[in-house]
């Protein structure tokens, strides 16, 4: 791609992430223009800014608006602009993520065609056509297209969310990752699930989820797309990620990883009765240790007879549960570490095979 990219806030500072997630886009250059204004009621941006903007404008730039224009201000500004490609900060964000998040492009298609009914309601208010059928004729054709637009995005955040619950239910825990944009959200949860998915920017397109160990615990490890900006989750980014609450509201625990994460702390803690730890980094030896006291285990004597069916139980003991001690003598005698999850399943199998289990501690 030889396009560029034009980025314009009047907010005094590009929202952070927001020209990591362009960059990503494909464009070769990506610039800024940075004012501090308010808000121009017809176009958003001001007549200077604009101004300002048209000195760098050229056929097949990006004008990337850091900020939420409504169908009107877009209509308009694309009209004063009309050689360049218009997005606001909300349909960048749609719009790279996509490509696979179902969700994320049927937003985008909502947005796409609320602007194009709205160029049609304007011509028709302009009398651009003289025609009775003309323009009315196309506007109630639109108008049918923006609702076909907005069942098809219910229908898929409906979808979304059911994926999140109804996946995963028999793992001892969840663990949700959360970060902004460039925060090595995607790196960690790699290391911790052994996966090997790209991590860039605003990546994954919506929540992935892979299976982990931590200590005896096997965990749902759920990946999240980075958070756009200092403050907490936009609404126009959860309408396009469902599954990112739903993944919330179920997690045991909420791991905070890189940087700039106090407000998405706050607003989960405030909604949430759900632990949070937090990493700086993508090491997933600290991100077992940070969230290893949010699940429960406790510690088993256990006595097994000798045969085929108490060895392959040692086998899966071996791969459930921390084996801390096994000695051999007229008995096998173990003693494991086991997620308090699992205390009848051990009950059901040491029974099974005709051995004893004798419970050490309380639950830690």
């Amino acid at each position: 791609m030889t396009e560029s990219a034009l980025i314009v806030t009047q907010t005094a500072s590009i929202t952070d992430g927001l020209v990591s997630l362009v960059s990503a886009q494909g464009y070769d250059q990506v610039r800024t223009v940075v004012t501090d204004r308010p808000e121009y009621g017809e176009y958003y941006l001001s007549p200077a800014t604009i101004e300002r903007v048209e000195k760098q404008s050229s056929a097949k730039l990006l004008l990337v608006v850091d900020g939420t224009l409504h169908p009107g201000q877009a209509v308009d500004l694309g009209a004063r602009l009309p050689q360049v490609t218009l997005r606001d900060k909300r349909s960048t964000v749609w719009e790279h993520l996509s490509e696979e998040n179902p969700v994320a492009r049927a937003r985008f298609a909502l947005r796409q065609a609320r602007l194009t009914r709205r160029k049609v309601a304007t011509a028709q208010r302009d009398g651009a056509t003289k025609s009775p059928t003309g323009t009315s004729g196309r506007l109630a054709t639109r108008e049918q297209q923006v609702q076909e637009c907005q069942t098809s995005l219910e229908t898929q955040q409906e979808t979304a969310r059911e994926r999140v619950e109804s996946t995963y239910n028999s793992v001892d825990g969840r663990v949700v990752l959360l970060g902004r944009i460039g925060s090595p959200t995607t790196k960690l949860w790699n290391r911790l699930t052994g996966s090997n998915e790209p991590a860039g920017a605003g990546r994954p397109a919506q929540p992935t989820t892979a299976t982990a160990t931590v200590g005896p615990h096997t965990l749902a490890v759920v990946d999240t797309p980075g958070i756009p900006g200092n403050d907490d989750f936009p609404d126009w980014l959860l309408e396009t990620v469902p599954g990112l609450m739903a993944s919330v509201k179920q997690a045991t625990c909420v791991l905070g990883v890189g940087h700039r994460c106090t407000a998405l702390h706050d607003a989960v803690c405030d909604q949430f009765a759900v632990q949070w730890r937090s990493v700086e980094s993508a090491t997933a030896a600290a991100a077992r240790d940070a969230v290893r006291d949010c699940f429960e285990t406790v510690t088993y004597a256990v006595q097994l007879p000798y045969s085929d069916a108490a060895h392959a139980l040692i086998a899966d003991l071996h791969d459930r549960t921390t084996v801390h001690e096994i000695e051999y003598g007229d008995k096998i005698q173990l003693c494991i570490e086991i997620s308090q999850t699992w205390t009848d399943e051990l009950g059901r199998r040491v029974s099974t095979v005709g051995g004893e289990r004798q419970r050490l501690d309380e639950a830690k």
